[in-house]
């Protein structure tokens, strides 16, 4: 019985090790360092922001057609004296005022108290308040499209970051395959030479060309360790090394031709679309700013002065509460900015003009990326037969470097010319890695061009 918890324990910390090891040599896919990417990159944060300040501002635009109330209140101190006549009141200003009493002294001081509610409710704009909403509403949309387009941006240097540590892991691995072949050559020779079969220079010869080897290796860690942290640029999250899909990098499949046209709804042009609406909207919002604007005003006061109605005059403080009275004032306003008739020709021609700007940016840019798609889906196709060719490359030159290792061996051939052999096959290696890069460059140019990362999606895994 006492050996059962002993038992229990080890079976609980064998299950966690088998737990744990996956997730220690868990390849990193592209599509999940996209979504670690999408959920905190600082640049993805200050769109998202700008997507809500563009939509508030849209409900203050909309909050702009409800009914503008004032509230005004004062307690002061000044001169009574009545003057008759007519005159300009300031705008918003709702005052009844009258002749001071005969008996009163006109030149003496009392206090005064005024306190008024007034509403101004522009009832009619003659569609500006629509058309101003409408605009904000491009505004929402174009600052989605941004985002969009940031996102998809980012996605781009996301998978040419991942491509180029898939390089030079690839890189890596075949230095390493560089120097155990290397290494193997210099056994070789150490041993032939110590059997009086070859000349003792050979050891040198190969101990060179292996120490190269050494450090072509060096170089490529560095390249890799540069990598591992250039993908935490957009990643600051990831902890460890990075473990990717080497063998589907390797094995690309076969060519998938996609779209020769980009779409319309692509966001690098959905960007400009919005832009290009937005100021059709803003040059109809200037046609109806020359309008006249409608409004509904009321108001309501209330007065008290110090003054007496036997003409007497209190000065205290409190002395502006008494003798109050009340007016009301309600109708209908219409205010029109003629000078505007003058200033908004002008306006709208200028608005036309940012117009034409819009449009021209939005063709340019469709122009653009309808023949760099079609150049490059052209590349692809053309790289996909040099992918093929180069493998088949590979294949011969390794059948001839076993060969000519064997006839080393056997004492048929030098040193030279089996270090040669293997100089050209660690040329074709090479060359096989960069073409595969190539391919995958161009594929994630396209990707970029068509807004599609479902090729990529579904073979980087």
């Amino acid at each position: 019985m006492k050996k059962l918890p002993l038992y229990l324990t080890a079976m609980l910390l064998m299950l966690y090790s088998i737990s744990a090891y996956p997730q220690e040599h868990k390849e990193h896919t592209l599509s999940h360092l996209w979504e670690l990417m999408a959920k905190s990159y600082p640049e993805l944060t200050e769109k998202q922001a700008r997507i809500e300040a563009s939509e508030y501002r849209k409900k203050e635009l909309k909050s702009a057609a409800l009914p503008q109330v004032q509230l005004q209140l004062q307690n002061s101190y000044g001169s009574f004296a009545g003057t008759n006549g007519a005159f300009f009141p300031i705008p918003g200003v709702f005052n009844v005022n009258g002749n001071a009493a005969k008996d009163s002294d006109a030149s003496s001081s009392t206090m005064n108290t005024f306190g008024s509610v007034l509403l101004d409710w522009k009832i009619s704009q003659f569609g500006k308040q629509q058309k101003m909403q409408e605009a904000a509403g491009y505004e929402v949309q174009e600052a989605q499209s941004n985002y969009e387009a940031t996102l998809l941006s980012l996605r781009t240097k996301m998978t040419r970051n991942y491509l180029n540590l898939l390089y030079t892991q690839s890189g890596l691995s075949w230095a390493d395959k560089n120097v155990l072949r290397v290494k193997e050559i210099l056994e070789l020779s150490s041993s032939l030479a110590e059997a009086g079969l070859k000349p003792g220079a050979d050891t040198a010869l190969a101990a060179s060309t292996y120490l190269q080897a050494l450090a072509q290796k060096e170089e490529w860690q560095g390249k890799y360790a540069a990598g591992q942290i250039n993908m935490r640029e957009l990643i600051p999250t990831l902890s460890g090394t990075l473990k990717l899909p080497l063998q589907t990098y390797m094995g690309i499949g076969q060519t998938d031709e996609g779209l020769d046209s980009v779409s319309v709804a692509h966001p690098f042009l959905q960007v400009l679309d919005k832009r290009f609406r937005y100021q059709q909207t803003q040059k109809t919002v200037l046609a109806r700013k020359q309008l006249p604007s409608l409004s509904l005003l009321a108001g309501i006061s209330a007065r008290g002065t110090g003054i007496n109605p036997d003409g007497s005059v209190h000065r205290n403080f409190a002395s502006g509460f008494d003798n109050s009275s009340r007016n009301y004032l309600i109708g209908l306003g219409i205010s029109w900015n003629l000078t505007g008739l003058y200033t908004g020709s002008l306006e709208k021609k200028r608005a036309q003009k940012q117009i034409d700007v819009a449009q021209s940016q939005y063709e340019l840019q469709k122009l653009r990326m309808n023949t760099a798609l079609q150049s490059i889906s052209s590349r692809i196709n053309a790289q996909f037969k040099q992918v093929a060719k180069t493998k088949e490359a590979l294949r011969k030159t390794e059948e001839a470097y076993d060969l000519y290792l064997s006839r080393y061996e056997a004492g048929l051939i030098n040193l030279t010319d089996l270090l040669q052999i293997q100089a050209l096959l660690q040329q074709v290696e090479k060359s096989n890695i960069e073409v595969h890069q190539e391919l995958w460059s161009q594929w994630n140019t396209k990707a970029e061009l068509s807004g599609d990362y479902s090729y990529l999606f579904n073979n980087l895994k």
